[in-house]
């Protein structure tokens, strides 16, 4: 399976549908800085929404995944 990480809205709309299942593989903890987006690695869940930043929104817990910046996958 194959890692995204794209930086454009179009593409995580184009790959990423409201809902696919996601494995979040790491999210981002701004240098060890957000200790609760450590806590999301390895969770799953259910894409809810894609907002107009292109920023994922799901059934994983109340942060998004932020494509270029966290790592998940479509499972």
């Amino acid at each position: 399976m194959q890692l995204i990480r794209q930086p454009a809205n179009e593409l995580v709309m184009d790959k990423i549908n409201i809902g696919d299942t996601i494995l979040i593989v790491r999210m981002d903890d701004d240098g060890g800085k957000d200790l609760q987006a450590k806590s999301y690695d390895g969770r799953t869940g259910v894409v809810e929404s894609i907002d107009s930043l292109g920023q994922i929104h799901g059934t994983w817990g109340g942060l998004a995944l932020i494509p270029g910046k966290d790592e998940f996958r479509r499972i």
